[in-house]
């Protein structure tokens, strides 16, 4: 198999989403040079490509590597070459001289999407803000199917199956920028987690799965219960236990209901076990101990849209807010600067004030404000305790809404005063409705307690 590859840095720069007559705009991907018409191809070095075509099998990193360089990575993909798991907007036999106007009046709706709201993302945001821009420029749900052939059991044609897509699509809906609607939910193999599973019951005894249903006897006089071939006796039934006779049903007996019994070694069970065979490796899984995976159907929130013109994820947790500020610790380094700050206060008799700041009222202004105002509001918060912090003070996220500020030499009066009543009023004069602050100010001694709690 016989791919193109990029041999060296590709620089990119933005152009117009339209082409000249007869040119060709997309990238050409597989397969023989010989095999193109009009190989006007646009190299990655001069113009970016409006769209991929895949002329053979071609390898999946390939193509990560390309749309990353690429200003849009949303641009469409046709493929000509079978490639099973990676995204397609359009699916063809072969490619031939007339698929090159095929493709452009196939992707026109699409390229008019992008042409609306061009792409920008910071890096770490790039992945995700990929997904909600197909959603968007597709104008279609990212809809779940099952896939016997994949290992996941289930897929998502529109986005492909990249890793990681799954966590990718969750962080999305759990940030409210795509509404979920449950598909199905799978297990997974205990032993190499492919979700191509077999159900069936087996013993919970030996596991064997020879198994046969049979009536249950009780014996009236002598209480014994067991299954029925152990009562037969020639053409009667005999109690195994006391060895009488039963000959009248609803008098000497009766059948209260079925019992499963294992061929393989003898055991009666009241109900058979479920377990999981996999198909790929044949390892056997419990039921009760197998993972499960619940699967959506995504569908592309009003706040995902707002966030595609943002160029940014909201960010509904202050630890990633304080990462590279001045000052800023992780919650083990804060709690070693602390006891050294309190050791040193309490051998020189100085004075060292911690402060845990507490945002209360969040789900509720979540809910009110959505998912990016509500990021905004934590950015504005995180700024208003930074800048109220001195050269020798120092802070730590402890929590999602919480952080932990350290005080060398400040009494607490001066802390819950001064420090607490500025960040609130910054709050409460660039937020309307503020976030709601709670704190807890503890100096010496006490600051070692606040620093214990869990």
């Amino acid at each position: 198999m016989k791919t193109s590859r990029m041999k060296r840095p590709v620089r990119l720069r933005e152009r117009p989403q339209t082409e000249p007559a007869g040119a060709n705009p997309f990238l050409m991907l597989g397969g023989s040079p010989s095999l193109v018409p009009d190989r006007n191809l646009v190299a990655l070095s001069e113009q970016p490509p409006l769209g991929i075509v895949l002329l053979d099998r071609v390898d999946p990193t390939e193509i990560t590597g390309i749309l990353e360089q690429l200003p849009d990575p949303a641009i469409p993909i046709a493929d000509f070459g079978g490639n099973r798991w990676l995204r397609r907007d359009f699916m063809g036999e072969g490619y031939d001289g007339s698929s090159l106007a095929e493709l452009k009046e196939r992707f026109a709706p699409i390229w008019r999407k992008l042409d609306e709201m061009p792409f920008r993302s910071a890096p770490e945001d790039r992945a995700e803000l990929t997904l909600l821009r197909i959603a968007y420029s597709r104008e279609t749900m990212i809809e779940a199917r099952l896939a016997a052939d994949s290992a996941w059991l289930v897929e998502y044609p529109l986005v492909g199956q990249a890793s990681g897509i799954l966590q990718r699509l969750d962080l999305l809906a759990r940030l409210d920028l795509l509404q979920r609607q449950h598909f199905i939910r799978t297990h997974v193999c205990g032993k190499c987690s492919s979700a191509r599973l077999h159900a069936c019951e087996a013993c919970p005894g030996c596991g064997g799965q020879d198994l046969a249903d049979e009536p249950l006897v009780h014996h009236y006089r002598c209480g014994w219960k067991d299954a029925e071939s152990r009562f037969v006796d020639g053409r009667s039934l005999v109690c195994p236990k006391c060895r009488r006779e039963l000959r009248h049903f609803g008098v000497d007996y009766e059948k209260p209901g079925n019992v499963t019994m294992c061929r393989s070694c003898g055991a009666a069970n009241a109900e058979p076990v479920v377990q999981f065979l996999c198909l790929d490796c044949g390892a056997a899984t419990p039921s009760v101990d197998a993972r499960s995976t619940d699967w959506h159907h995504y569908k592309l929130a009003d706040e995902g849209v707002r966030a595609l013109r943002e160029g940014r994820l909201p960010r509904l947790d202050i630890a990633p807010l304080l990462e590279r500020r001045t000052r800023s610790m992780t919650g083990r380094e804060f709690r070693v600067l602390a006891n050294q700050c309190m050791r040193v206060a309490r051998r020189y008799q100085r004075t060292f004030t911690v402060a845990r700041l507490t945002l209360v009222n969040v789900e509720e202004l979540r809910a009110e404000l959505g998912p990016l105002r509500m990021d905004l509001a934590f950015r504005i918060a995180v700024d208003a305790v930074v800048e109220a912090l001195r050269e020798a003070d120092f802070v730590a996220a402890e929590s999602p809404v919480s952080v932990l500020i350290g005080f060398p030499e400040t009494p607490g009066e001066h802390v819950a005063k001064n420090v607490v009543d500025r960040v609130r009023g910054v709050i409460r004069q660039t937020l309307e409705p503020p976030l709601e602050l709670a704190a807890t100010v503890a100096e010496g001694e006490d600051a070692a307690e606040l620093l214990a709690e869990k």
